[in-house]
């Protein structure tokens, strides 16, 4: 069974302060599909990773599919009404592993 913490394992100011052009966000490809999906440009997911808040947007942090020793922060954020899910993953650098629209229930 998954394990889920209800902390973020990583720093949000961290993750911004290195965050701060669209290369520095080192997407995967995964995310850039889904920020494409949602009819967004990476210069507008950059802005809504610029504007996440722990106490406002945080979720989760979960261990990492193919392997239970690496965690993902997961946030929940909009952009124009548009219901969004961002994942953030660290490998010697911050990366976004995941942005795209959020079921919303």
């Amino acid at each position: 069974m998954a394990r889920v913490k209800w902390r973020p394992t990583y720093s949000l100011a961290e993750i911004k302060a290195q965050m701060t052009t669209i290369e520095s966000m080192h997407p995967t490809r995964t995310a850039v599909a889904g920020v494409y999906a949602a009819e967004m440009s990476l210069k507008d997911a950059l802005a809504v990773i610029q504007a996440l808040r722990v106490t406002q947007h945080f979720r989760k942090s979960m261990p990492c599919d193919h392997d239970h020793t690496v965690w993902q922060d997961v946030y929940y954020s909009d952009w124009g009404g548009l219901p969004l899910y961002v994942k953030f993953q660290r490998a010697g650098v911050y990366f976004v592993v995941s942005f795209k629209e959020r079921d919303v229930e």
